[in-house]
């Protein structure tokens, strides 16, 4: 006998410009179900001259809602633009619905920090670790850990087709994830 089982699936929502949190809230008050992914970013306080770390949507203007008899009850919410749907010639078709383990897996990533923009920390990176330069000309290039000092951390980075071994002061290099 094979029994069929509704496996849960998330409905992916627009909300308006700079309404993710909002939208999450209204809808987490109609009793649904709601994951707004989002990663954290580091950045040095230009006045205050220390260092901040902000969560951001990692999805902006995006969010996602479990599935359920009442989904379309969302779309009163006031920070909700609408409900992503298939493109039919007639018009809007069926709203675009998305696996329960494909949000899992978005979840897990979030959880482990592969979003996240954060510099490196002497006492948390380890030689062998790959890590980016977040300023300067090098800006975006990633390369694996040879040395880590006190203040600045020896590493290889490939510089037109040529691995290079450069020193970089820590507080410019970030995670990769």
């Amino acid at each position: 006998m094979n029994q069929h089982v509704d496996l849960p699936r998330w409905f992916i929502v627009q909300t308006r410009p700079s309404s993710d949190l909002k939208a999450g809230e209204e809808i987490l008050a109609l009793g649904a179900t709601v994951y707004l992914p989002q990663y954290r970013k580091e950045y040095k306080h230009h006045r205050q001259n220390r260092w901040i770390t902000r969560y951001y949507p990692l999805l902006k203007g995006y969010l996602f809602v479990l599935g359920s008899v009442h989904w379309h009850r969302v779309l009163n919410c006031p920070a909700v633009e609408n409900v992503l749907r298939t493109q039919l010639e007639g018009g809007p078709g069926d709203p675009i619905m998305i696996d329960d383990a494909t949000v899992q897996t978005i979840r897990r990533a979030q959880d482990a920090g592969q979003f996240d923009e954060l510099r490196v920390h002497g006492h948390n990176v380890a030689v062998g670790q790959t890590v980016k330069v977040t300023e300067g000309a090098l800006i975006g290039l990633k390369g694996a850990v040879h040395g880590v000092g006190e203040k600045d951390i020896t590493m290889m980075l490939n510089i037109l087709g040529r691995e290079v071994k450069t020193k970089a002061p820590i507080e410019i290099l970030g995670r990769t994830g």
